[in-house]
């Protein structure tokens, strides 16, 4: 995998003392980031080499004591360089789990949310420093991480993923990007409304996200479902949307007929019945989007299919799953191929050679339709190209944005 080969740069310097780790964790309550926290309450247990801590956050405040927490909702493990360098903003604890130097218990967004809570170590935040909102609209909450100042760029993830899995490639967008990843309505940490989980309403929600960031126009980058919503979003508003990134898109045609006639037949509201989800059972599933899962750490499945367990225990999350599910496996593909030729933005399409999921005929198909379109096929790869092949998807969706119509923030 060369993500994994793609480690945080280190220099011949001594490993931090169990005083200076201590020392650090202990100014975390002067740099807490109360307007960051927004009413949050959880703690995290930080396991330093053979230290120990609990932080905690609640009531607008945060406190710092030794030893293990009691009921962690997040125990985060690293050795102490790699602490310190989070701790002074030099790489994202995100960053540093996908490259397997952080390992992550519990509640994955939280994990990812921590580092944001507070100001890095003497020096004060910049636009490069991830920032997580929880953003309101109509009632429904969108958890969104926005990083890196510039021409907006919109990332959405695919069915029953969730913003984290962009992780791997933020530092590198938002070196000429204001990127903006949100959770979609009804995943992970986003409200989960009782609503029909279309596209129309994705793209319509990702409107009114755009809006209340000041964004005028964007680029948009999208995975799986990601990607079919984004579709959505040219077709509907192609004034807001500037460029196309669409990777392994979940498109109309895919021929998963066992799973289209469950949908057609099984009520969403069966779904807010209990449900056995099994971790194991979970990793396999993951494990089904690659084309090499033995090339990623095996923690890193894992802990996607623990955080997928957690999200899907609540009947909320499952009822929107099914519902987003069954109005992605029964569009009808001749409309919605033939209303393509409306989509006049730049397109770049990639699909994984080896995608189970959506073939990459569909793929060949999308770009016939779109007026102005390019297709890359990557070898011996899955369907989440921008983890199984980061540096190459990087190249190419870096340069399509380089020479596509930029994004524009208001005022």
């Amino acid at each position: 995998m060369v993500y994994i080969r793609r480690r945080m740069s280190t220099r011949a310097l001594p490993e931090p003392t169990p005083e200076l780790v201590r020392s650090r964790v202990r100014t975390l309550p002067k740099r807490f980031r109360e307007a960051s926290a927004d009413g949050l309450a959880a703690e995290w247990e930080l396991r330093v080499a053979d230290q120990a801590y609990t932080v905690s956050v609640a009531d607008h405040l945060c406190s710092v004591r030794d030893g293990p927490a009691v009921a962690a909702n997040t125990v985060i493990t690293a050795q102490p360089d790699v602490w310190i360098a989070m701790d002074e903003g030099k790489v994202t604890g995100g960053r540093a789990f996908f490259e397997d130097r952080l390992a992550v218990r519990g509640n994955l967004d939280l994990a990812v949310r921590f580092q944001t809570l507070f100001r890095p170590f003497r020096r004060a935040r910049k636009p490069a420093d991830l920032d997580q909102l929880e953003v309101t609209l109509a009632g429904q909450r969108l958890s969104t991480y926005v990083m890196g100042s510039g021409p907006p760029l919109l990332l959405l993830h695919g069915l029953g993923a969730f913003k984290v899995t962009w992780v791997p490639l933020l530092s590198t967008l938002a070196a000429n990007h204001r990127v903006i990843v949100p959770d979609l309505p009804g995943h992970g940490g986003s409200g989960k409304p009782n609503a029909e989980y279309t596209p129309r309403f994705f793209a319509n929600a990702m409107l009114r996200l755009m809006d209340e960031l000041g964004v005028e126009r964007a680029a948009v980058v999208g995975n799986s479902l990601g990607g079919r919503v984004a579709l959505e979003l040219a077709l509907r508003n192609p004034s807001r949307v500037a460029a196309l990134a669409l990777l392994d898109p979940a498109l109309p045609g895919f021929r998963w007929r066992s799973i289209a006639a469950f949908t057609r037949v099984i009520p969403t509201e069966l779904m807010a019945f209990p449900v056995p989800l099994r971790e194991r059972w979970m990793e396999l599933a993951i494990r089904q989007l690659f084309a090499r899962p033995g090339s990623l750490p095996r923690e890193v499945h894992a802990v996607a299919a623990r955080e997928f367990v957690r999200i899907y225990r609540e009947a909320a999350a499952r009822m929107a799953f099914l519902s987003a599910l069954r109005h992605l496996v029964i569009e009808r593909p001749d409309p919605f191929f033939a209303s393509l030729y409306r989509v006049k933005q730049p397109a770049l399409v990639i699909f994984g050679e080896r995608d189970r999921l959506v073939p990459p005929r569909l793929g060949v198909r999308l770009v016939q339709q779109l007026p102005d379109a390019r297709l890359v096929v990557l070898p011996g790869v899955g369907h989440v190209p921008q983890i199984e092949a980061m540096d190459e998807t990087l190249e190419h969706v870096t340069s399509c944005l380089a020479s596509a119509p930029r994004g524009t923030n208001r005022g």
